[in-house]
This record gives structure tokens, sequence and C-alpha cells, in this order.
């Protein structure tokens, strides 16, 4: 017997309080990947945070960063 909220013939509608999940914060405990200055000046930066991953114990977030590094000293040369 179908539901009494229901009429003949017809599929009960879905729930209308469908809300999208927000994709804010699923980076983790990344740090921001916004930095401020001249090339050289984000290529240090970037140096630093690999460092810091280092200490945390992440060898895969220094290497990210280093690389970021990296495209820092190549823009600085005009190489990018």
């Amino acid at each position: 017997m179908p539901p009494s909220n229901v009429s003949p013939g017809k599929r009960p509608r879905a729930s209308s309080n469908f809300r999208p999940r927000s994709t804010q914060g699923t980076a983790g405990n990344r740090p921001a990947a916004h930095v401020t200055g001249s090339a050289p000046q984000k290529q240090a930066q970037w140096l630093a945070r690999a460092d810091e991953a280092v200490r945390a114990g992440d060898g895969v977030e220094a290497e990210r960063c280093r690389q970021y590094a990296e495209h820092w000293y190549r823009v600085s040369r005009g190489q990018e």
C-alpha cells in the first residue's frame, strides 16, 4: 500500500534539503599556496616551507615545496 501523501501513479519526491558539500578545507594541513613578493622572495619562502615539511616528517610535502621553489628560481632567471 503506497504512503498516504503520494498520489496514485506518482513517485514520492526526494527531500528538497539537498546541499552540495563544500570543498573548502579538503587540502588537509597544507600551507596556503598564495605567496606574495618577488620571484626570489617566493623561491626563498617555498624553500623555507620545504624545510618545515622535512622537520615535520612530510617528505611528499617537502618535495612539492621544492618544486615550487624551482619554478620561482626559473621565473627569476627568465627561463619560464
